[in-house]
């Protein structure tokens, strides 16, 4: 006598409520257990869907990996295994109307842009693809890409994309809903240009290759720029608008002549509270005069430089490398706090007016 499947019967909401107590996983082997099941878990309500595959790799060892004969085959196998996974998952599931975030995190090459294509599909609002690039996966000589057409989707306000492959060299932003935008490593890119009205936060972090980057974003409240560790070939370009909105700005390694690069860009800042610049060039002179700025950092400094800060509402200097020939600090703040950490002893002094 066959026993009677009661799960099965329950009611879509009851089973609505089972599944929410489940892991990706748990739920996935709960769906293939009858036709019932699967189109109950094809309408179950999923605001994030997060595929990691370290996790996945994590809970899926299987004992015949090790005994493969090259680190190859055995990051073939595991990325087939990952890919299947995820491939599954999608396949199972119906529209999302209540898909809020998408993220995927993987070190190895399938189908990125089907996982994209579903969270545009579903009208994602929140999507986050990252490659990290192990030793471990460099036999196989692929990266992963995306298709750079997820910049002009219409459901998207948050978008993070890191070590990938974008497809492109130059990157134009306009008319743009996105307004949170980050960038790491993706190295092919040699020009940023980004005109938005919708922009709040801005992370740009890059290779060598990168060397043009134009921002006029007026309602732009953060933004990092990171060069990286590699040299460019010549200086870069950085040239901002009249950001009047942008709170804080952090550069690090820009490879621009940074007290030049102030007398041109600094004017333009007029909200700016928050300035941190690091290992970047200088001339001879660094001369800051700013009517809001509250903190600033110069750190992984190299050359000793004059410093003349006229900033009435500090209330943070931290300076870090070289002495610095001189600083020259006026400030009306009573509780300026000033934090120096030197590399190498030199002759300079410090006057606070």
């Amino acid at each position: 006598m066959v026993a009677a499947d009661r799960i099965s019967n329950l009611h879509e909401e009851i089973l609505h409520h089972i599944m929410s107590f489940l892991s990706f996983s748990e739920a996935i082997r709960m769906s293939v257990l009858s036709k019932r099941l699967n189109s109950v878990w094809r309408t179950f309500p999923l605001p994030v869907i997060e595929f990691d595959q370290e996790l996945f790799e994590e809970k899926s060892k299987r004992p015949l990996d090790e005994m493969l004969d090259s680190v190859s085959e055995r990051n073939i196998q595991k990325m087939s295994r990952f890919s299947d996974y995820t491939e599954d998952f999608l396949r199972r599931r119906g529209p999302d109307s209540f898909l809020r975030k998408f993220k995927l995190r993987t070190h190895c090459v399938f189908d990125v842009d089907r996982c994209v294509d579903y969270a545009l599909e579903n009208r994602v609002q929140e999507l986050d693809i990252r490659s990290d690039k192990e030793e471990n996966f460099s036999s196989l000589g692929r990266i992963v890409s995306i298709n750079p057409e997820v910049f002009a989707a219409k459901s998207i306000r948050v978008l993070k994309l890191s070590g990938l492959e974008l497809g492109i060299q130059k990157l134009i932003l306009t008319d743009s809903l996105i307004e949170e935008l980050s960038i790491n490593h993706c190295d092919s890119l040699e020009t940023v240009r980004v005109f938005s009205d919708k922009l709040v936060f801005f992370e740009l972090r890059c290779g060598p290759r990168l060397l043009d980057i134009e921002i006029d974003s007026p309602n732009l409240q953060s933004l990092t720029f990171d060069g990286g560790d590699e040299l460019t070939e010549e200086f870069r370009k950085i040239n901002l608008g009249d950001l009047e909105s942008l709170k804080s700005l952090s550069l690090r390694n820009a490879e621009i002549v940074i007290d030049l690069w102030i007398k041109e860009n600094l004017s333009k800042l007029i909200g700016l509270e928050n300035l941190s610049i690091e290992g970047c060039l200088y001339s001879s002179n660094v001369q800051i005069s700013h009517p809001r700025l509250k903190n600033i950092e110069f750190l992984n400094c190299t050359e000793a430089v004059d410093l003349e800060l006229v900033t009435p509402n500090l209330v943070s200097l931290c300076y870090s490398g070289i002495r610095p020939s001189s600083v020259r600090l006026t400030s009306t703040s009573t509780q300026c706090e000033v934090r120096i950490s030197l590399k190498k002893k030199t002759k300079g002094f410090l006057i606070l007016a």
